[in-house]
């Protein structure tokens, strides 16, 4: 509810209201995991991450000096890569609201 209101009628159908949009959203939810396609782009995204440098990263095994040390010695030249983020929110307006 927006507005602080204690009529039994505002909360009845405040709460209707509510339990609507959490069935819609639960239904959405359902099918972008059935779909597949946003778990697809997440994970291209991130792949890079599940090499050994990532998961020793991710795993705490590496300090940020260990991962300067590693840069320098592998003489790392990352380039800038897009993240699609536009297209991934996108993708996530779609299921809202395609009928």
């Amino acid at each position: 509810m927006r507005r602080q209101s204690t009529d039994k009628y505002d909360l009845f159908y405040g709460h209707i209201g509510a339990m609507d949009t959490m069935a819609l959203s639960l239904k959405v939810a359902a099918r972008m995991i059935e779909d597949g396609e946003l778990d697809k782009r997440v994970a291209r995204r991130y792949a890079g991450w599940n090499g050994e440098l990532g998961q020793q990263i991710l795993n705490g095994q590496m300090t940020l000096s260990d991962i300067a040390q590693y840069a320098a010695q592998h003489q790392l030249a990352p380039q800038h890569r897009s993240g699609q983020q536009e297209q991934l929110e996108n993708l996530v307006n779609h299921y809202l609201f395609d009928k």
